[in-house]
């Protein structure tokens, strides 16, 4: 058998991943179209309601929630007043399912939160959870360098991450590997783990620090989980893929 080795473009949905805009919201679409049960999709945080038009094309009814509504108000769907830090006004096991894009990292109780999407959701419902990546290498060369997570976002202080008196910035940025916790915590199953936009920073940072990387964090983990090889792959090949180690969420 003779092996013939080609140079061949990338995919579309890899070149895409490198030039589109960070918030790809027809990914979102893709995601939930392979959710099992159709029905009510809750969008919390709904912001200006962009995400409403992927969540029709998947199958779902959309309802909005926001803590400040009146900016989803006028798309064609529910909007409610809704604070993600306290119990959400639905009944149990009422929702298909839930979208939180780009909320988790301004909750100061992302446990509950989680725990109550667990408790209106339909058993087999789905939920996507969408955050900043700050496992990427370009966070951790940021985290080195500066105690942040971003050279390019306002740092952590009590003057730049309050809005109003109530509304919280990235104050709660939370990894892949606290947030696989409290999924799993919570009673869901970890299904899919993906990137909408790759970022360039980090990339470029691959072939200085992903070997260092790779060894570091297969050595934790062989060493610790021994006795639980089925979690330790699975963390494994999630860690050190490329839509978390280049992935910008």
């Amino acid at each position: 058998m003779q092996a013939e080795t080609r140079v061949t473009a990338p995919p579309p949905q890899e070149r895409a991943r490198l030039f589109r805009k960070a918030n790809a919201y027809d990914d979102i679409q893709v995601i939930l179209s392979r959710a099992p049960l159709k029905g009510l999709c809750l969008d919390l945080p709904a912001g200006r309601g962009v995400n409403f038009p992927g969540i029709r094309a998947a199958g779902f009814k959309p309802i909005g929630a926001d803590l400040f509504p009146r900016k989803t108000k006028g798309h064609g769907a529910p909007a409610l007043k809704v604070d993600m830090e306290k119990t959400l006004p639905f009944a149990t096991d009422s929702l298909s399912a839930i979208l939180c894009s780009e909320g988790i990292e301004h909750n100061s109780r992302q446990t509950d939160f989680l725990r109550e999407c667990e408790r209106v959701l339909k058993p087999g419902g789905t939920l996507v959870v969408t955050t900043p990546n700050i496992v990427s290498l370009r966070a951790r060369v940021a985290y080195l360098l500066s105690g942040q997570f971003s050279f390019r976002r306002k740092p952590l202080s009590e003057v730049t991450q309050l809005w109003q008196g109530k509304y919280l910035g990235h104050v709660h940025l939370v990894d892949y590997f606290k947030l696989r916790f409290m999924l799993l915590q919570t009673g869901f199953e970890l299904r899919e783990v993906t990137t909408a936009k790759y970022s360039l920073s980090s990339l470029a940072l691959a072939p200085f620090l992903y070997l260092p990387v790779w060894m570091a964090t297969t050595r934790i983990f062989r060493r610790s989980h021994s006795e639980h090889k089925k979690a330790c792959d699975e963390i494994l090949q999630h860690a050190l893929s490329g839509d978390l180690l280049f992935g910008k969420n």
